[in-house]
């Protein structure tokens, strides 16, 4: 009888002293595949102009952004192989997310440099992209103050924080699963 109460009871004490702190475990790898960003960095869509693609006068961004979960790529100066690429990668991530489509938006940063051949490249690539401009450069500080390499794409959650990083050349399955798992268990964005 003893041995058959420790089985029980054992689990339970393990679990109480390591939730009161007695016990101090902490795992050595995450199980995140991107950069986390620590502390997350929040990010001011305020200031951001989404570009209509039919003429018509743009949503502000916050409206559109506001309790979404953004996947968000700068877009290079000059969009070439790699940009293309990049850009295929982030509309196939959106098709694979199936039912949860809806709750991710893909956000691409567009210099104001950039040719009107560049818009029409990249909503031809996915019409549902959100091409976006920042003239007052605070998304770029904000990303920058994030991350200090050069990064291809960066999660945002629904409250407005950078919250991981994904470097140039990354595997685009690591974003995805980073998506899956956090859309399996955040409920930040069914909250209204």
């Amino acid at each position: 009888m003893i041995v058959i109460a420790a089985i029980f009871l054992l689990p339970l004490l393990v679990a109480w002293f390591m939730y009161s702190g007695t016990i101090e475990y902490k795992p050595s790898a995450t199980k995140n595949r991107g950069d986390l960003v620590q502390p997350p960095v929040p990010l001011d869509w305020e200031e951001t102009i989404v570009l209509a693609s039919n003429g018509d006068i743009p949503p502000a961004a916050g409206e559109v952004f506001n309790e979404h979960w953004v996947v968000l790529y700068p877009v290079p100066d000059h969009c070439d192989e790699e940009c293309v690429r990049e850009a295929t990668d982030l509309r196939q991530i959106h098709r694979a997310s199936g039912r949860q489509q809806s709750r991710i938006l893909i956000a691409l940063l567009i210099k104001e440099s950039a040719t009107p051949e560049i818009e029409a490249l990249l909503r031809k690539i996915y019409p549902i992209f959100h091409l976006i401009s920042d003239p007052s450069g605070s998304v770029a500080t904000a990303l920058a103050r994030a991350t200090s390499g050069k990064m291809a794409f960066y999660l945002i959650d629904p409250l407005g924080n950078i919250m991981m990083a994904y470097p140039s050349g990354s595997d685009p399955n690591d974003l995805k699963q980073d998506l899956k798992r956090l859309l399996t268990w955040s409920k930040l964005d069914e909250q209204s």
